[in-house]
Order: C-alpha cells, then sequence, then structure tokens
C-alpha cells in the first residue's frame, strides 16, 4: 500500500510535503508527498516524480510541513527519489526562474529547466559526441545515379563530403533535416563510418592561462574603472552602460573590474555572443583571472555538467560563455558584464522567450551584485534606461581608440549608379573593386560582409513577377551552387533549380546575391587573392571556424568573404579594409528594429577595420544611402542616430516606450488557425486594458512554415495593460500551437 493511500485511511502521510515546478507549460507548481526515505529535500533540489503516467525530473520550490488543502490526500503521489544531497539552485535563482517565467509567459518550471544542464534534467550524461565521417569513394557518375534513386543518400553525402572531416551527429540532423536512416544505408555500403569523440575538440582548452602584465589604462578608462569599483565596494546592486567605440579598450575595463570583483572572494560572469566566443577572447581573460570555466555549446553533457558543479562548488570564480552562462550557479556573485549587449542572439527565441540583458539586470538586483552592459551600439532600451532617475543605468563612456587614430572613413556607394560587368550580375562596385585591388597591393587584408548565404536569393518571373517559393512554406527557395540545388532555408526541403514560373509558366531566371556569388565574384576580379568563405554551408565542423580564423590571423588568408560570422568579435590588426556588400538586408524586415539592425551591423563590422597605426577604409554599398541608418553609420553618429530612431519609438508606442507582444497561432487547417486567433482577439478585448491596441489576427511575414498555417496578434500595450491582459495571455501560452513572445 503506498504513502498516499495509507493517508487515506490512516489520516496524513508520514514525512512532509514538497511543491514542484516541472518542465510543462501548465503554470502551477504540482504537490507531491515527501517519504522519509527521500530526506532531505531542500528547495532547488531536484526530484524524480511520477507524472502523467511516466517519471520526469521536477525541481523543489518549497517544502512544507502540512498537507495542501487543494489535493486531496487519496489522490497524492510520492516522490520517486532525491536527486541531490545539496540544492543545486539557490534561492536566489529559483526566484531568478519566477521572474522569467512571469515576463517570457511560461511555467516556472520551463523557466528552471533552461537553467539546468542537459545532463541535470535528463540525469542522465552524455560523456561522448556521436559523429559521422565520410570514408566513400564516388564518380561523378555513381552520385548521379544515387541522386536519382536515393535523393537522401546523395543528400548526406555532399554534407559529409563538403565537411571534409569527422561531423557531429547531432550538427548533420541540423544542417540536413534528414533522420539517422540514410547514413546507415550508407554505413552498410561501406561510404560512412560512424564514431564517437571521447575527448571533444575543445577551441579554448589552448588558450592562454599565463598570467601577463595589464596594459597601462588610459584616464577614460580608469575613471570608468574607478566608478565601476566603487560601486562593487558597496555591495549593492547597480547597472551599467559603458558606450565605448569600437577599438576604445571596453575588454580592459571589464578585466580590471573582475580582478576587484576576485579580489573581493566574489564570483563573475561574463557573456559574449556566440560567435564571439574565441579562442582570441578567451585567453585574454584565462590570462589575467586565472582558471576560468567556458560554457559553450561544444561541450558534451557531461563535461557541462562537470564545469556547471565546479562553479556551484566555487572551484571557478569566472565563468565566460554565451547566453545560457547567466544562469550559471557562481556563489557570491559580485559582477556581470555583458558584452555586446545589443546583440540579437541574447534574445532566447524558444520557450523561455527572455532576453538575458534583462535577466543579467534582474539577477544583479537580486544578488546585490553590479552588471556592466557595453557596446559600441547599445540597444535602444539600455541607451534610454541611462535618462532614467530612478533604477536607471549610469552611462559609461569611451570615445577614443587604445592604439590612436580615427575610426576608419565609410564611404557610401550608391548601387543605383554602379553598371555591372556584361552579362554579369552587378556584386561589385568600383570603388569596393579598387579599394581591394590597392589593399592586395599593399599586402594587408580584408573583411568581406554579406549577411545572404547561397548563391542567389530567389528565382524571379520577368513575366508576371512572381517568384519560385518552397512547397511547404511561403519563403522563396535559394540556389546553393555547391548542392546544385534549390534549398528551402526554413524547412531545409531540396529540390530541382526551377525552370519555369509555376504561376504563369514562362522562364524564370535567378536574381540577387549571396555568398557564394560573391566568392566566384571576387576570384575572377582578383585571382591572386587567398580567399576563404565563412557561411553556414562551409563550416560545418566546429573545428572549421577555428582554423579558418587561425590561417587568417597568420596571413596565409588575405580576403575573408562571410555572413555574421565575420563581422563580430574578431580583432586583426592587419584588416585595413572592410567592404558591406549589401547594406540594405536589414531594411527589409517588417520589424521595428530594422534601422536598429541595419545601423548596429554597419558599424560593428566597420569596427574591424583600421585596429593599427595603419589606418582602415570601410566601403559600404547600398541601394538606399538616403536612409538615416545608413547616413547616420556613414559618420560613425550613434547619437544622432537613437535620438531619431527614438522619437519614433515613443510616436508610435514601440519599445522602450511601450510594450510590444506578438502571438503566434499554429495549425494544420486554415478555418482551425483563423478561429484560434479570431477566440483570442475576442479574449482580449474583453479585458478593456486601457492604452491598449490588438492588432490582428493577419499573416505574419512567413505565413505558412513546414505546412503549418500561421497567423499572428500584436498587441501594444503600457505596463499597466500588460498587468490586466496577463491572465489571458497566461491561459493562451499554455494552449498546443500558441507561442507568446516578449518583442
Amino acid at each position: 500500500m503506498n504513502a498516499g493511500i495509507q493517508g487515506s485511511l490512516f489520516g496524513a502521510p508520514e514525512g512532509r510535503f514538497a511543491r514542484i515546478a516541472l518542465d510543462t507549460p501548465v503554470r502551477r507548481e504540482f504537490s507531491y508527498h515527501l517519504p522519509p526515505a527521500c530526506e532531505p529535500v531542500h528547495a532547488g533540489c531536484r526530484v524524480r516524480v511520477p507524472f502523467g503516467g511516466r517519471e520526469s525530473i521536477g525541481v523543489v520550490v518549497a517544502v512544507e510541513d502540512h498537507p495542501p488543502v487543494d489535493v486531496p490526500l487519496d489522490r497524492m503521489k510520492s516522490i520517486h527519489a532525491n536527486l541531490d544531497p545539496e540544492p543545486l539552485l539557490t534561492p536566489a535563482l529559483l526566484r531568478l526562474a519566477h521572474s522569467i517565467a512571469d515576463e517570457a509567459f511560461c511555467s516556472w518550471g520551463q523557466a528552471l529547466a533552461a537553467m539546468l544542464p542537459a545532463a541535470l534534467r535528463r540525469n542522465r550524461p552524455r560523456r561522448t559526441i556521436p559523429v559521422v565521417e565520410w570514408i566513400g569513394q564516388l564518380d561523378e557518375g555513381q552520385l548521379q545515379k544515387l541522386e536519382k534513386k536515393f535523393p537522401k543518400q546523395a543528400k548526406a553525402v555532399a554534407y559529409l563530403r563538403q565537411a571534409g572531416g569527422p561531423m557531429e551527429l547531432r550538427e548533420f540532423r541540423n544542417r540536413t533535416g534528414l533522420s539517422k536512416s540514410p547514413l546507415d544505408s550508407l554505413a552498410k555500403k561501406g561510404w560512412v563510418k560512424f564514431g564517437r569523440k571521447k575527448d571533444f575538440l575543445d577551441p579554448f582548452a589552448d588558450a592562454c592561462q599565463l598570467r601577463d602584465t595589464p596594459p597601462s589604462l588610459t584616464v577614460p578608462q580608469q575613471d570608468n574603472v574607478d566608478r565601476i569599483v566603487a560601486a562593487l565596494d558597496q555591495h549593492h546592486y547597480q547597472g551599467f552602460l559603458l558606450f565605448g567605440i569600437t577599438g576604445s579598450g571596453k575588454t580592459e575595463v571589464y578585466l580590471h573590474a573582475l580582478e576587484h570583483c576576485l579580489q573581493q572572494g566574489r564570483g563573475a560572469i561574463v557573456l559574449v555572443p556566440e560567435i564571439a566566443l574565441t579562442p582570441q577572447t578567451v585567453s585574454r581573460f584565462r590570462a589575467r583571472c586565472g582558471d576560468v570555466a567556458v560554457l559553450h555549446s561544444g561541450l558534451t553533457d557531461a563535461e557541462r555538467h562537470d564545469q556547471w558543479l565546479a562553479i556551484r562548488e566555487g572551484k571557478v570564480r569566472v565563468v565566460v560563455g554565451a547566453r545560457s552562462a547567466l544562469f550559471a550557479p557562481m556563489p557570491n556573485l559580485g559582477l556581470i558584464v555583458l558584452d555586446e549587449e545589443h546583440e540579437s542572439s541574447f534574445k532566447q527565441e524558444s520557450t523561455p522567450r527572455y532576453h538575458a540583458r534583462d535577466v543579467a539586470l534582474e539577477r544583479c538586483r537580486l544578488e546585490h551584485a553590479v552588471c556592466v552592459l557595453g557596446s559600441a551600439t547599445p540597444s535602444l532600451e539600455a541607451w534610454a534606461a541611462t535618462t532614467h532617475k530612478a533604477d536607471g543605468l549610469v552611462k559609461l563612456e569611451l570615445r577614443e581608440r587604445v592604439a590612436g587614430g580615427a575610426l576608419p572613413k565609410i564611404q557610401v556607394v550608391d548601387m543605383r549608379e554602379q553598371k555591372p560587368e556584361q552579362a554579369k550580375w552587378l556584386v561589385l562596385s568600383q570603388p569596393l573593386v579598387h579599394a581591394l585591388q590597392q589593399t592586395l597591393r599593399r599586402k594587408e587584408r580584408a573583411i568581406l560582409f554579406l549577411n545572404q548565404r547561397g548563391f542567389a536569393p530567389a528565382w524571379h518571373c520577368r513575366s508576371c513577377g512572381g517568384s519560385v517559393h518552397c512547397q511547404t512554406c511561403d519563403v522563396a527557395l535559394t540556389y546553393h551552387r555547391w548542392r546544385k540545388k534549390a534549398i528551402c532555408h526554413y524547412c531545409l526541403h531540396e529540390e530541382e533549380p526551377p525552370q519555369i514560373c509555376p504561376h504563369c509558366g514562362r522562364k524564370v531566371e535567378m536574381v540577387g546575391v549571396g555568398t557564394e556569388r560573391a566568392e566566384d565574384t571576387v576570384q575572377r576580379l582578383h585571382p591572386q587573392a587567398r580567399l576563404a568563405r565563412m557561411d553556414r554551408d562551409t563550416m560545418l565542423r566546429r573545428e572549421s571556424y577555428e582554423q579558418v580564423l587561425s590561417d587568417f590571423g597568420a596571413g596565409k588568408i588575405d580576403v575573408l568573404l562571410g555572413t555574421q560570422m565575420v563581422a563580430k568579435g574578431l580583432d586583426f590588426p592587419e584588416v585595413t579594409l572592410v567592404g558591406v556588400l549589401n547594406a540594405d538586408t536589414a531594411l527589409h524586415h517588417p520589424d521595428f528594429r530594422a534601422s536598429e539592425r541595419c545601423f548596429n551591423l554597419i558599424a560593428q563590422v566597420a569596427g574591424r577595420a583600421g585596429r593599427s597605426a595603419r589606418g582602415g577604409q570601410v566601403v559600404v554599398q547600398t541601394w538606399m544611402p538616403e536612409h538615416p541608418a545608413i547616413q547616420a553609420a556613414q559618420h560613425h553618429d550613434y547619437e544622432r542616430f537613437a535620438k531619431q530612431e527614438l522619437e519614433e519609438r515613443k510616436l508610435f508606442g514601440f519599445p522602450p516606450y511601450g510594450v510590444v507582444l506578438r502571438l503566434t497561432f499554429e495549425a494544420e487547417q486554415w478555418q482551425r488557425v483563423e478561429q484560434n486567433a479570431q477566440d483570442a482577439v475576442q479574449k482580449l478585448l474583453a479585458m478593456q486594458a486601457p492604452n491598449t491596441k490588438i492588432l490582428g489576427p493577419s499573416a505574419p511575414p512567413v505565413e505558412k512554415l513546414r505546412g503549418r498555417i500561421r497567423r499572428q496578434i500584436l498587441i501594444k500595450t503600457q505596463r499597466q495593460g500588460l498587468y490586466q491582459l496577463r491572465p489571458v495571455l497566461y491561459d493562451l501560452c499554455q494552449k498546443r500551437g500558441v507561442t507568446v513572445d516578449p518583442l
């Protein structure tokens, strides 16, 4: 007879009771009987409990001596096992997770699950990484036969050959959308082999760990360090925004603040965008701070688990990592640094949909720590927060480059006035061609940025103006020359390059420029240049990224061409030329932050040039040279841009002057998704929230995704209105096919 039945017949069960938060969308905690055999259990411990006919792992959020009044004792189940002798999560992290759940419209359990490494969520640490490698030999004829008879196997072969070495099975599936079945068939033919990486090639393992001599600080750097140190000495919460132009020495300010934090016996967390998490970055922190835990996506579950426990036990007092490192269980936390805080990668796009900037500030409030946000192009939310009198951010500034010299001159080229080569698509303007020639002649290096991979991003029909779309997604197909296929970047569907317009039956042609076409053009115009392309099609293995950067730094590569991989986190003094091949890409998105992202992108990629006495030059190609974002970026005038953009945001009630949420509804049938969205609108309107606009339902930019029809509702409101809408929003976020996303 179990404990629950005993309680119903003979009184309350022996032992205490626990409230458990489970990783489900349901916004409530679940009560369980805590048998004496599982003691001691504390808030913050993981437990294994029966739930819905199976066992689940949850987090204890409260332990009580009396049974809950809302759960009949004869229905109460008992905890099966206590997994932690000591709490894994501190009371501050439990409160932080509760705050995230409220702001991101998810359950407490979902927020807590995001804080824990995968090994602790499953209680089954994965100590090796499964990989797959191409070992066969196929000629063109065999490949064509394989393509006709087994297209999925042919697709797998193409990606494995492109990888040029062992590829993680997880990464293979993410990039191709294929299951393991085609690989099993290829393995039987002896063309691929499976393996496991026992010792993962950690790109940060060889980062310098020797202590170095800190460089002398400039007067502005010292002033900023003094203000941060004074805040650390007070042991109270304080938020700073370090606004410093590219190359102004923001990292050195972080390092001095870290050293003071360590001298106090406290811990620190440094967050950088995943793309900026390079050995070059990590080595600077290890050289000055000694042992540094690096939390990144390349760790196995077991490695991340070991790092996590080492942090919790105080063995390592500095953590450097991407977004998820924010939840490292650092005892006696004193400092959080969020470098490049404007980066969109700090926004979590799956449940829980939080922004690392907001969560970092909240965690510092809860733990009486100091938070430093740094950027050359701060988010407008952070910039506006410096004007708040109460609980705002203190603005710190670095307006000069440490190495001296001015920011590189930006030349804006109007592509409407440029003439393409005969029978060639216009990729490089004459000013950029000339600048590249001069750079190569001087034996210097260049970075070319284009945020569009593939060869051509669309097929266009001159007769009817239509384009060829994916069969299951409402997006244009992109031609990838290395695959000789038209590919959907959403569902990864592939098909033969289309020849006929599906609307009028006339001939279609490829339009636009991707990194493959740009690579072809640069190589044709500058055949002597040693060129490397960095995008998702070439960087299929984690080692590839580090190898290319190493070769570029060593002078083995003259021109680095790529997507956002080349735009941020790189510091190479030999780079004297940066070319932005199409600055307008970000402006075409239906997003109130489009102008901000365009400005940030130009300013950040321009900052890769001129980091030495040689100076630098930036050429920005655009079809919209008169756009305010491009005009402000040309003059490195962030404050002018921010002032104009904030005035528009205030006029239309966009953040930081209002709250905007996007509700997305998905279903396989149009009638069902439309009805669900209409019902939600009626419930929201019934709340009569003040200063609130409900826009929609309407079709989102991508109306159909992976075969499912989508509708969206936009809510523009203020904090008071949001408070009244919360009951409806909390109810919606628990429904299947509905997402609530704070923008």
